[in-house]
């Protein structure tokens, strides 16, 4: 969790305690709000001064020995002397150094025989409560029935104690508001601490988060950020208004889910342009990950459609984003219409049948001596992507080798990410013969990739 600037006041008063330099007095009014909702204490209470509202105490030893900072400093811990001092319930061989507190902070260094040394830090929340953190952990604590130094000195307790048995977690949100374009929502979660009887006071460890969302114009996605604790994550939200989107999504966050995107596809228009010599468009194109019946998220990345008139009627046209490309032949000619559908062309959930046969033509062909050759081959074949008639265009790449002549070839080739190995006969073919009967022998086996594309990987050793 981020420090507070309490925790850095708390620090600074408990240097002044410990090494005996005057201070001026901690401003309570100064401090933020905490992340459940409490906040700033009474600016008019002093130090030493009665219980104020809310649940804080006395300073511990009937105000005398006020430290120069105004929060009483006294050596607690022990039997109850005849001066009243309570007994501190500290870990075992514990005992309490530089303590202070204030009517609504306090700090607390313990030392301790048998464990590390801790030093806790805690302040009064709005609700009454007091929130703890340790120097020796990055736990938060809230306690009921417990204030000022004692619970600070709880707070050491939990610190110290590595086997803390815990109820059920339980979570509210803390602060919330909502209007058509923006939502903001705190989250304070809390698991109920067994202190097996040997106090009044009630205890929960707590775990914080947030979800931030805001548009710049109706029916456009959301910009949301949310957070769990220290991890913070950032995706585009779809609804209606900002009252649905931060509940969902905060309780998403709060979960600890790791998002899985498989919804359907949504894209958002970035800008267009169509002409006499073709169309552009940039879409904003993700899958949807649903988390209710009126909100989903979405991790969005930029595509990029284009069409240009082809010299034997309709349009070439491709669709790609940052490492795949996706190229096609489509009917129509180029307008604002064949860049729309072609976009929809690289939706991954987009169904891709293939209606007829590859037809390939060699590219290049290499041949490296009398007992290798590779083959590049550019191919087309007739498609359909969700029933839209295409021809895709797509490579396959060749490679045959002997180990000498009279020997039978063996072949391997790669389409996009597909491989296969096969041996070709024709013992007596010269390499441009056998990477001309492997391509034929790899269209039967492996077909050419339909569909979007990444740069192509070699074939492996025939």
């Amino acid at each position: 969790m981020t420090p507070r600037l309490w925790q850095t006041g708390l620090l600074a008063l408990a240097f002044v305690a410990g090494c005996g330099e005057s201070a001026s007095r901690h401003n309570p009014g100064a401090q933020p709000s905490s992340p459940t909702g409490g906040a700033a204490s009474d600016p008019t209470a002093t130090a030493g001064g009665p219980a104020t509202a809310g649940g804080a105490a006395t300073p511990a030893g009937g105000g005398g020995g006020t430290s120069p900072s105004g929060g009483s400093s006294h050596d607690f811990g022990g039997v109850a002397g005849a001066s009243g001092e309570p007994t501190l319930a500290l870990p075992p061989g514990c005992r309490p150094r530089t303590p202070m507190q204030t009517a609504d902070i306090c700090s607390l260094a313990v030392d301790c025989d048998a464990s590390p040394s801790v030093r806790t830090y805690c302040h009064r929340l709005d609700s009454g409560r007091w929130e703890c953190q340790c120097a020796n952990r990055d736990h938060t604590y809230q306690l009921e029935d417990a204030a000022g130094i004692q619970a600070c000195a709880l707070a050491a307790r939990l610190c110290s104690d590595e086997d803390l048995e815990l109820g059920e977690e339980s979570c509210e949100h803390t602060s919330e508001s909502s209007g058509q374009d923006s939502c903001a929502v705190d989250v304070a979660c809390g698991k109920p601490i067994d202190l097996d009887g040997a106090t009044d006071a009630r205890a929960w460890l707590m775990r914080f988060g947030s979800a931030r969302c805001d548009r710049a114009a109706p029916a456009t996605p959301f910009d949301c950020t949310c957070s769990n604790g220290a991890l913070k994550s950032n995706y585009a939200g779809l609804a209606d208004s900002g009252e649905l989107v931060c509940g969902p999504l905060a309780a998403f966050c709060m979960s600890g889910a790791t998002p899985v995107f498989d919804g359907e596809e949504a894209c958002s228009p970035i800008s267009s342009d169509s002409g006499s010599d073709g169309c552009q468009r940039f879409d904003a194109c993700g899958l949807q990950l649903p988390l209710t019946d009126d909100v989903s998220l979405v991790r969005y990345e930029q595509r990029y459609t284009n069409c240009v008139a082809s010299p034997g009627g309709g349009s070439a046209c491709s669709c790609s984003a940052q490492d795949w490309a996706f190229q096609f032949h489509v009917s129509t000619a180029p307008d604002e219409a064949s860049c729309e559908s072609s976009t929809q062309n690289c939706d991954p959930n987009a169904v891709i049948e293939r209606t007829g046969p590859a037809r390939c033509e060699p590219l290049a062909v290499d041949a490296n001596g009398d007992d290798t050759c590779r083959a590049t081959l550019t191919c087309d074949q007739d498609a359909t992507v969700d029933n839209r008639s295409i021809v895709a265009h797509g490579r396959l790449i060749v490679l045959c080798r002997r180990v000498e002549a009279g020997m039978p070839w063996s072949c391997s080739c790669a389409s996009e990410r597909e491989t296969a190995r096969f041996e070709v006969g024709a013992v007596g073919a010269n390499a441009t013969q056998a990477c001309g009967q492997g391509s034929a022998a790899c269209l039967e086996q492996l077909g050419i990739h339909v569909g979007p594309a990444h740069d192509p990987i070699e074939p492996p050793d025939p």
